[in-house]
């Protein structure tokens, strides 16, 4: 096995730890490897990989045909919830020192459970963090549900997961690893303006350490 079949079954493994099976321009993108490989590279890899099985246009690792169906599932929810969070953002443009509103985790990559919640990361303007939270939270309990701490019931619930400070975009060093690299690439804006959502991808550089094949 050469390195780049190495590189597809590391990548396999990692997403299969989320039940997500991959597409082949997704093995491409967030393929675990120094090199950066063509998708032409990633095809001609695949068939010679024992390991790996296909349906329809996904790739797991052999036996893990039923995440397929999975994968399909939870992006008909994922859909659902998005249509919520993209409502509840409307609302939230209203508050002037909100910079930008973002999903983030299994939902910004349209994997989550029918019974999951909807993580939302905010930016807020400078030196306005505290503001902002508060503006946000008073907002979200007025047009929205609002996960609270010991909610066991979290089903389409707003958690208002992560507030950032538009000159503080960088996560800190130590939770700087491949988890966090993935959650710095896939998180989807719903909304920003001032670029910020450029910035923050400036800003955390670091994860090509990581993804070094994934481009904004």
């Amino acid at each position: 096995m050469n390195e780049l079949q190495k590189a597809i079954l590391q990548t396999l493994a990692y997403a299969d730890v989320f039940d997500y099976p991959l597409k082949k321009e997704e093995i491409c993108q967030f393929l675990l490897s120094d090199i950066r490989y063509g998708i032409l590279d990633i095809s001609k890899a695949l068939k010679r990989v024992p390991q790996v099985s296909q349906q329809d246009a996904f790739y797991f690792l052999g036996g893990r045909a039923k995440i397929v169906a999975l994968r399909k599932n939870r992006e008909e929810w994922s859909r659902n919830k998005l249509k919520i969070a993209q409502r509840v953002t409307r609302w939230l443009r209203i508050v002037p020192t909100i910079k930008m509103v973002t999903v983030t985790g299994a939902l910004a990559m349209l994997n989550s459970d029918k019974e999951d919640d909807i993580d939302l990361l905010i930016i807020a303007s400078k030196n306005r963090l505290w503001l902002t939270r508060f503006l946000t939270v008073l907002l979200v309990e007025l047009v929205a549900n609002r996960r609270r701490p010991g909610d066991k019931d979290v089903e389409d619930k707003i958690c208002l997961n992560m507030f950032l400070d538009e000159d503080h975009l960088e996560i800190p060093e130590k939770e700087q690893d491949l988890f966090s690299a993935h959650e710095v690439c896939q998180l989807k804006p719903i909304w920003s303006k001032d670029n910020v959502y450029q910035e923050f991808i400036t800003q955390n550089q670091w994860y090509q350490k990581f993804l070094p094949s994934w481009k904004p």
